[in-house]
């Protein structure tokens, strides 16, 4: 799994348990620490290396965005005048 899959499945698992609270550390050469701490003391922590931030970024970004009620979101519409 990717850090991005990893991370989507802990927030999936632990979103019901209330407020999550994120930090990364500095950015080193080698990468950064993410943690995210959910409110029932579970604590995701990974070390992201630079190239897996880069592939993880560009799977996300051409991911669909979706809507709270799991519904994708254009991100583009029609023209207003």
């Amino acid at each position: 799994m990717t850090v991005l899959a990893d991370l989507e499945e802990f927030v999936r698992d632990h979103r019901q348990h209330g407020q999550m609270t994120g930090d990364a550390t500095e950015p080193e050469w080698n990468g950064y620490r993410l943690t995210v701490a959910c409110a029932c003391g579970v604590v995701f922590e990974r070390w992201v290396a630079p190239a897996d931030a880069d592939a993880d970024l560009v799977r996300w970004r051409s991911a669909p965005v979706m809507s709270l009620s799991g519904r994708p979101v254009p991100l583009c519409g029609p023209a207003w005048h």
